[in-house]
């Protein structure tokens, strides 16, 4: 590993995370019009809602005392929680090694060293089993390094509960007339989706809690598979140990390349740039409005934005390909969306 020297901070990010914009886009159903509130996490420090778990992570191992100055930081990662990482590590002083896998966006590894973070990567493993080779690699790391500490974003509790005391509650606060009919959630290890789950079950428990996870991903139930276009933040190949039945009311799996085609729809649109699972968050919330008219005013949670994706940075889609009837149906419905400029009292009729 490389000698670690921080590179100079001028401010201390953490002054900034959160606050994140929410950005109203509707989309016309027949005689009604559904919605859709975008929680912008992009407008965080290191452009994700990472910003706020890597916080979280960080003073939770320094209020035990487990992270102190001259340990470093280790984690396994898939692009965004490695940035935040990476940053706020630098500005905290301390040296950080993350384990990524070829799939992760070269900017996001270009960011991460950007700020003095050593890279480790990983060869894919087929199967959808490529996390566990990242994990296993964690784990060679702190056996060889006395100094190291993983901040284990799969198993620490601040990880669900800073998106239940700070994202849910920022989202909570700006409800339109004071209330959601449902909020989305996309997972990947689960924290923002129950710490979501968990303030809206006692705030706003008429709320519909809608959870996104990816075709292929093991982190909601199901066995790991092949993804040929595997999003980078969305789903993982192994169960969530955050998430419970409890915590959802419906349950939407989606191709990446359906999250992919809404992106592209939502960009073209209305001009906003979303990553790949807030895209596919975007397109559940238009299948459950579809087959639920009570669902009018909706909470999507974006945790970033798309330019870091080659994937979503393509000419969009030609064509829906193997995407199912209620799929293109829902995405011929986001092609008509557009950004939302009626009076708050307008909305939905």
């Amino acid at each position: 590993m490389t000698p670690f020297a921080p590179p100079s901070v001028t401010a201390d990010p953490t002054v900034r995370i959160g606050g994140t914009p929410l950005e109203p886009i509707r989309v016309p159903l027949g005689e009604r019009t559904l919605r859709l509130w975008l929680k912008l996490e992009a407008g965080n420090p290191f452009g994700s809602i990472k910003a706020r778990t890597a916080q979280a992570l960080l003073s939770a191992l320094e209020a035990t005392g487990e992270l102190r100055p001259g340990r470093r930081v280790v984690e396994s990662t898939s692009g965004n929680l490695g940035t935040a990482l990476a940053g706020l590590c630098a500005a905290r002083g301390y040296a950080c090694t993350l384990v990524v896998e070829p799939s992760t966006p070269r900017s996001s590894v270009e960011r991460m060293t950007a700020h003095g973070a050593d890279v480790v990567v990983v060869s894919e493993v087929p199967g959808g089993r490529t996390l566990d080779a990242r994990l296993a690699a964690v784990q060679d790391i702190l056996r060889r390094d006395p100094d190291a500490v993983w901040t284990d974003q799969y198993r620490s509790p601040a990880n669900p509960a800073v998106h239940e005391t700070q994202t849910a509650a920022e989202l909570v606060k700006a409800a339109p007339g004071g209330s959601f009919d449902a909020v989305a959630v996309a997972v990947s290890t689960g924290g923002t989706l129950a710490g979501v789950a968990r303030y809206f079950r006692d705030h706003l428990p008429d709320a519909r809690i809608i959870a996104v996870d990816a075709v292929g991903s093991a982190a909601l139930g199901g066995p790991p598979a092949e993804r040929p276009v595997k999003l980078a933040g969305f789903g993982s190949g192994r169960v969530s140990g955050f998430v419970g039945p409890g915590d959802w009311d419906h349950l939407v799996r989606l191709r990446d390349e359906d999250a992919v085609a809404a992106c592209a729809l939502v960009r073209e649109r209305t001009g906003l740039s979303l990553g790949g699972s807030a895209g596919a968050a975007v397109l559940a919330s238009v299948l459950r409005a579809v087959s639920d008219p009570s669902l009018r005013e909706v909470a999507c949670l974006c945790p970033d934005s798309g330019e870091k994706y080659p994937q979503l940075n393509a000419e969009p889609p030609a064509g829906p390909g193997r995407a199912g009837g209620e799929i293109i149906a829902a995405l011929e419905l986001l092609g008509r969306a557009s950004p939302d400029t009626a009076p708050p009292g307008e909305a939905g009729a």
